[in-house]
């Protein structure tokens, strides 16, 4: 029997298919949705040596992973038996549904996807977790853009089965080589990358890299053969997208990139070569394909060697873009150009980065400026002629944030962390609702109370406050006497009622109590809210 509720949440209808064991879940008291992940209660069991203390470390450990790519991880805990997660709720569909609908994706797209994923990754990894059952069903597309990583959990449920080589092939087609031998290096981020090849492959060609059937026979065709080259099957898919794959598919770890932030590293630098006019090898494979098919059962290495030690005796009337002095030397700049990304930036170059990015208007951008330009630049640089700038911007970034985290308090039911956090939050409160009255005095109060403060995040509320005085200022002509107001709000209960909307006209009448309740002023508007409520109430 399906439960109807766990915790303090209230659950409604599965996601992702009627035998999902994610559900919609309500918060009860806070009336916020999230989504409710049933655990299977092996976890708890011991039958992989797990207890319930691992499992609540765990869900500590996942808790902090912040970042836009990961799906947060509110907590977890274990009713009647029945371990659970409370998760950030996505609207969106999988990247499993779009392949499904679509085939292959562009390869412009699929780099996209691509570097957010590897962002994620590197944010994971930085945290100490290491996803290990990563799959296109586990990768979201939010409405909104950008991509969210799911399923970190699944690995807790599931490791005796993927050592004893039981596990359904949706999930075994992505999995490392070192997972099926049950290694210590298969919760090593080594996986992360080797799965991650397997998605971008299936995202540009549209089919796995090795067609098997089982678990062991996918063994057995990696070992006698690596994946067959997207040149071979996608002509228009850039020869460093290609060689990229391949590194990510190495059956040996040690041949994979080094790292997700490495791989990013490494995209970003190719496109910006791309962007300076260096991407000649894009077009490439504009040609004929069998030229550009290297051999199945050779590596990227040997293929090299064999390319450098070939003798020019015979003449090679091909296109030079078909040649293979030029797809060596295609192959030598990606990996030069990984290892160029890692090379210490001087001030300049790093203020080059970040400029443009600043300048954007996605929040997105801002982080990386400062995340990975900014923050480096301080540290190396503390005397550079660009902190101004940087500190207005570093406000800015702030002040974004702050207003984000303003939106989460109700989205999410969370708890202001700061007194201007709280402050803003109450002040913003009265004027959504349209006191803008009183709440021109709560923005004063904080203005006053932390304009000398030098925490960045006071600061932002802070500005964010004056700002809001001076649009509440612009409209004063206009804005109605409060008392007006509540008389207003009153009729649009009495309104809701008779057109028997109960709720809904309770709803305006709490909040009318609980946000005038003690003004003088408007004492007898209070009670008639009073009178209203009880009277809807008793029916």
């Amino acid at each position: 029997m399906q439960l109807s509720r766990i915790g303090p949440f209230a659950l409604e209808e599965p996601l992702g298919g009627a035998d999902s064991n994610v559900l919609r879940g309500v918060h009860v008291e806070r009336g916020v949705s999230m989504a409710v992940k049933l655990l299977d209660p092996r976890v708890i069991r011991g039958a992989l040596g797990a207890t319930n203390h691992d499992l609540l470390a765990d869900v500590k450990r996942l808790q902090k992973v912040a970042h836009p790519g990961v799906v947060r991880h509110y907590g977890g805990a274990i009713e009647n038996g029945q371990p659970y997660l409370a998760l950030e709720y996505v609207d969106g569909e999988s990247l499993r549904a779009l392949l499904d609908r679509r085939g292959r994706l562009p390869w412009e797209m699929v780099v996209d996807l691509a570097d957010s994923i590897c962002l994620a990754l590197h944010a994971a990894h930085r945290a100490g977790v290491v996803h290990r059952r990563l799959t296109p069903d586990r990768v979201l597309l939010p409405a909104a853009g950008g991509v969210k990583l799911i399923g970190f959990d699944c690995a807790w449920a599931d490791a005796d089965e993927v050592v004893g080589l039981r596990c359904p092939m949706k999930v075994a087609h992505y999995l490392s080589p070192e997972q099926f031998r049950g290694h210590q290096s298969a919760a090593l981020p080594a996986c992360d990358l080797y799965s991650l090849g397997v998605i971008l492959y299936e995202c540009l060609t549209g089919e796995l890299p090795w067609p098997a059937d089982s678990p062991t026979a996918l063994k057995a065709a990696r070992r006698e053969t690596p994946a067959p080259r997207i040149s071979t099957k996608v002509l228009d898919c850039p020869v460093w997208l290609d060689v990229l794959v391949s590194k990510l598919l190495a059956r040996k770890r040690v041949d994979r990139l080094a790292s997700a932030e490495v791989t990013h590293s490494a995209i970003v630098n190719a496109k910006q070569k791309a962007a300076e006019g260096v991407g000649a090898a894009q077009q490439a494979l504009a040609g004929k394909s069998g030229a550009l098919a290297m051999g199945a059962s050779q590596a990227d290495r040997a293929e090299l060697k064999k390319i450098r030690r070939r003798q020019t005796h015979t003449r090679d009337d091909s296109p030079f873009y078909e040649r293979a002095w030029f797809l060596a030397l295609c192959l030598a700049a990606v990996i030069g150009g990984a290892v160029w990304s890692l090379w210490p930036a001087s001030e300049a170059q790093l203020w080059a980065k970040a400029a443009p990015l600043m300048q954007s208007d996605s929040a997105v951008d801002w982080r990386r400026a400062k995340d990975d330009y900014l923050s480096e630049l301080l540290q190396r640089f503390p005397e550079t002629e660009h902190r101004p700038e940087i500190e207005a911007f570093e406000l800015k970034y702030a002040m974004n944030r702050a207003e984000e985290r303003i939106k989460n308090l109700d989205r999410f039911g969370r708890t202001p962390e700061t007194e201007a956090e709280r402050l803003y939050a109450e002040a913003r409160r009265y004027e959504r609702f349209g006191d803008r009255v009183t709440a021109w005095q709560r923005y004063e109060g904080l203005v006053n109370l932390l304009d000398e403060s030098d925490d960045l995040s006071d600061r932002a509320f802070v500005e964010l406050a004056k700002l809001r005085i001076g649009e509440i200022r612009a409209q004063a002509q206009q804005q109605q006497q409060l008392a007006d107001f509540v008389a207003e709000q009153l009729a649009k209960a009495d309104e809701l009622a008779a057109d028997n909307q109960t709720l809904a006209a309770r709803e305006v009448l709490t909040t009318v109590i609980s946000l005038y309740d003690g003004n003088q002023e408007l004492e007898p508007l209070v009670d008639k809210a009073r009178q209203r409520k009880a009277e809807l109430d008793g029916r």
